[in-house]
Parts: C-alpha cells; sequence; structure tokens
C-alpha cells in the first residue's frame, strides 16, 4: 500500500513544461490561422463592395465606381455614382458633381490588420512579371477609381490584399464582363489558386 497525499515539486514542474511546450506549439499555428482567415474576410469585403458598386450601376443605369486608396497601413474605400452622365471621373468626384453612395470605411473595420498590400514577392495575377513584397497594391491604371458601367464592362485591372503576414490574395476584375475573381497565392508553386 502506497501513501499518495499530493504531487511532488518534480511533478508539478514536469507538467508546466509540458504546457510550455504545446503552447509553444500551439500558438504560431492558431496565429497562421487567425492571419489566413483575417485576409480572407478583408479580400471579401472589398470583392462585395466591388460587387455592389457593379450592382448599383446596372440597377441605376448609371457608372458606380470604388474609390480605393491606401493611406498610411490602411486601405479606405467609398462607392461614387457618375452625376453628369460622362462616366466617374476623379475631377468630378473631387467638385461634388459625382456623388458618394456609401460613406467612407476603411478595410480594416471589417478584417483587422488587412490592407491593400503586397506582401511577398509574388507572380503577377495577370500572367506578367514577378512582383515585389511592398510593391503598389492598386493595378488598375493610374487611377483609385474602379468603375462597372451600366452595360455590364468595368475597368479591368487587379487589387492585391493581405495583411501584413500570411497569405496573398488578388481580386481580379475582367473589364469586358466586369466580373470578379477572387484568388489566393500558393507561395510554394509560386501559382495563383481559384
Amino acid at each position: 500500500m502506497t501513501d499518495a497525499r499530493g504531487y511532488t515539486l518534480i511533478d508539478t514542474l514536469v507538467v508546466a513544461a509540458l504546457c510550455s511546450t504545446l503552447g509553444a506549439v500551439s500558438v504560431p499555428v492558431i496565429g497562421g490561422a487567425l492571419d489566413r482567415e483575417r485576409t480572407i474576410i478583408g479580400a471579401r469585403v472589398l470583392s462585395s463592395q466591388l460587387q455592389r458598386a457593379r450592382f448599383e450601376a446596372l440597377k441605376r443605369a448609371r457608372t458606380v465606381g470604388v474609390r480605393l486608396e491606401v493611406v498610411g497601413d490602411r486601405t479606405r474605400m467609398q462607392l461614387f455614382l457618375d452625376g453628369d452622365g460622362d462616366g466617374l471621373r476623379q475631377v468630378d468626384v473631387d467638385a461634388g458633381i459625382d456623388p458618394p453612395l456609401t460613406p467612407l470605411e476603411f478595410l480594416d473595420q471589417h478584417s483587422r490588420g488587412v490592407s491593400l498590400r503586397i506582401n511577398q514577392g509574388i507572380t503577377d495575377a495577370g500572367g506578367g512579371s514577378d512582383i515585389p513584397a511592398g510593391a503598389d497594391p492598386l493595378r488598375i491604371g493610374n487611377t483609385a477609381l474602379l468603375a462597372f458601367s451600366p452595360f455590364g464592362s468595368a475597368t479591368s485591372g487587379t487589387l492585391y490584399v493581405a495583411g501584413h503576414r500570411g497569405p496573398q490574395m488578388a481580386i481580379r476584375v475582367f473589364g469586358a464582363t466586369g466580373r470578379v475573381r477572387l484568388l489566393t497565392f500558393d507561395a510554394q508553386a509560386r501559382q495563383w489558386r481559384h
């Protein structure tokens, strides 16, 4: 018959070491999963804003667009309506001729830490050359407006979305059809996946 009165100091230290080891192993896994989910949510929010602009253009029979601006480490976005029938133009937006349809909002209000950003070296989702980390993530020409016409066409280009770490995502807009497609970069294969 043994006398079991409790745990010894050695037992407690072994259990504490095991818990610390398991915690150290699980934190990067959980952190990586959170980065991935936040990036996916942020890309879907931005994609839904583009889809909303497309729908509003068809519904109103006027050009509607999303103005996207990277301000520091954040992305702000707002929908605008062509107010005078000559297309959505930055000069008309600045003059108040093309009015806002939605209030100004930031992407990271929906998904913390996510912005228009290229956080790693990638290949161009449009089939072009390599793009280095930190390059311009807004690839729609020399404008900050991505416009959808009432005839179904749009400004074509690619928006690159990411957190500081984690996966790189892209939103491709096809000009002739106005279709929006969400892609994820596979860093090991160096390919974009649907």
